[in-house]
């Protein structure tokens, strides 16, 4: 049995970094309860769950300060004793910042029915679409297509932007996936109706389950207005 996860921010995004994250821990963790009760055995979360999608504002800071450790991160942790406790495989999409490094990447950790850490993969396509550039955060993922043997299936995540791209979703397929998980961040009204019809589409051209995550509710930031037309 696969669930996916969507949540709102809880705290005010002007609240300092640990407290914003804490709060969406206990919103989480009381979900992942829920999920046991239904007998969830691989569950997937929203892209960057930890925090507020803020890379549409092109501040880096404080948002950067949400990166952690994909192996040994605070978010991982969290997760690690829920998966082992529930017999369930975890897939955690956070902002990663590499180890012994200042590299930053976008980052779906899997954690496996044990707790531990199975692997990860980096957001293989990234946005540069006016003023909507990741590229200001992290670049692109250095992973390749891996593909998760688990317990209950061989299990893949091709992050948010990368559904755009038919071969992205293909060598996941190549490469032996069964279910392939989206978690992904979009709104708009070119993007938001798409990517429903992406991950139908890219399950029926490649033979395995897509799982499409988008997230919900309402983000504000201290400073809305960044591009130089002011319009974005």
């Amino acid at each position: 049995r696969v669930g996916v996860i969507q949540n709102s921010i809880v705290a005010d995004t002007s609240q300092p970094v640990v407290e914003q994250r804490d709060a969406i821990h206990q919103v989480i963790g009381k979900i992942i309860h829920a999920a046991a009760d239904l007998k969830v055995n691989v569950l997937c979360l929203q892209e960057a769950w930890t925090m507020p999608f803020a890379f549409c504002t092109r501040e880096r800071l404080p948002w950067l300060e949400f990166a952690e450790s994909a192996e040994f991160g605070p978010s991982t942790r969290f997760l690690q004793k829920f998966a082992k406790e529930f017999n369930m495989v975890i897939i955690s999409p956070i902002l990663e910042r590499e180890e012994n490094s200042d590299l930053i990447w976008n980052t779906a950790v899997v954690i496996d029915n044990y707790g531990q850490v199975k692997g990860k993969h980096r957001k293989n396509h990234i946005p540069r679409v006016g003023d909507f550039n990741e590229s200001t955060y992290y670049m692109e993922g250095n992973t390749g297509h891996p593909v998760f043997k688990t317990e209950f299936g061989n299990i893949a995540v091709n992050i948010c932007y990368g559904r755009h791209h038919p071969l992205n979703w293909l060598m996941f397929g190549l490469n032996g996936a069964e279910i392939v998980f989206n978690p992904s961040a979009t709104v708009g009204a070119l993007s938001e109706p798409l990517w429903s019809l992406e991950a139908r589409t890219a399950a029926i051209a490649n033979h395995y389950y897509t799982c499409a995550i988008n997230r919900v509710g309402t983000e504000t930031f201290p400073n809305e207005f960044t591009s130089p037309d002011v319009n974005s």
